[in-house]
């Protein structure tokens, strides 16, 4: 598979019973959620580079890691062989780096007038605050997103055409670049695994007034080693 400007890469995954299964298994971790900052309820399990990579992210990976394995080894085990089967070659978890984990929000059906994803929009660029040796590698790195609860409304991913090469011509505004010029909606599908290379500019899709329920979903990203591809988030 060839990952790149605009490509997303969609595919069945996880049942509905699966989905459910972990879903019931991150509810009954509540205690280990930690709240975010930004609107609407948000809140993680797990270690996020994009959020902990300024700090203590190994140590913090390290405080996780057993739980997430042992919690959910099955899961972790698929999205690894689902990975070499496109990539084409070794895919591996580093116990250095955080597994994947989940983003969860909450949303209680208050009126949302002005939900704007350009008010969101970025780039994944994590890999930067974790792999030292990021700029020698030429190989496009992977984010993907599972799915495994969905509001009332469902859910989305917004993306623009704007790549990294074209973000110092705009002085950085790439904000002010995704409120002018038209995205793409990606709509999300409960239990499929969505790829792409994260240098898209894109963000969590519009939230539309009187939606409920949860948004769970898996996330993490691949990054191109001398061994291989290696899972984190």
């Amino acid at each position: 598979m060839e990952f790149g400007p605009g490509i997303v890469q969609a595919d069945d995954f996880l049942t509905p019973a699966e989905c459910a299964e972990i879903s019931r298994k991150v509810l009954s971790l509540e205690k280990h959620w930690e709240p975010r900052l930004g609107p609407y309820r948000f809140a993680t399990l797990g270690c996020a580079a994009y959020l902990d990579g300024e700090g203590d992210y190994g140590e913090k990976a390290a405080a996780l890691n057993e739980l997430m394995r042992d919690t959910f080894q099955e899961t972790y085990e698929k999205v690894r062989i689902y990975f070499e089967s496109i990539l084409e070659g070794e895919v591996y978890y580093d116990e250095a780096y955080a597994y994947p984990g989940f983003h969860l929000f909450h949303f209680d059906g208050q009126e949302i007038s002005r939900d704007r994803p350009a008010d969101r929009a970025h780039f994944d660029y994590q890999f930067a605050k974790v792999f030292p040796n990021f700029a020698s590698t030429t190989a496009l790195p992977i984010t993907f997103t599972i799915p495994v609860e969905e509001p009332s409304t469902g859910s989305s991913l917004e993306m623009w055409e704007l790549r990294p090469e074209g973000h110092a011509e705009l002085g950085y505004e790439h904000k002010e670049y995704a409120h002018s010029t038209p995205s793409k909606t990606v709509p999300y599908a409960l239990g499929r695994i969505f790829s792409h290379d994260g240098l898209n500019l894109h963000a969590m899709g519009q939230i539309p007034a009187g939606t409920t329920g949860r948004r769970m979903t898996l996330q993490g990203h691949a990054f191109r080693t001398e061994r291989g591809w290696q899972l984190y988030w």
